[in-house]
């Protein structure tokens, strides 16, 4: 997976404008704060539903140790 970079624009109103090059075609995302750094997770239209056992909060705890692996080997690159 190819690293792109770019500077992105912040109006008065705190929206955050994506250039066309990265290719965002999400209309909702998950911003994950880390520190003094922003995750942005697009989230995906159509969502498939599944039955599992696990509990909500596990489930939770799970997801954000892997935005955080992704996010440490994301800027390894």
């Amino acid at each position: 997976m190819a690293c792109i970079v770019s500077i992105v624009s912040v109006d008065s109103q705190r929206r955050i404008y994506l250039p066309k090059e990265l290719d965002f075609k999400a209309k909702k995302a998950v911003i994950i704060r880390r520190g003094q750094t922003f995750v942005l997770i697009p989230i995906p239209e159509k969502i498939t539903e599944i039955d599992v056992k696990t509990p909500t909060d596990e489930l939770g705890r799970m997801v954000e140790e892997k935005a955080k692996r992704e996010t440490r080997d994301a800027h390894r690159i």
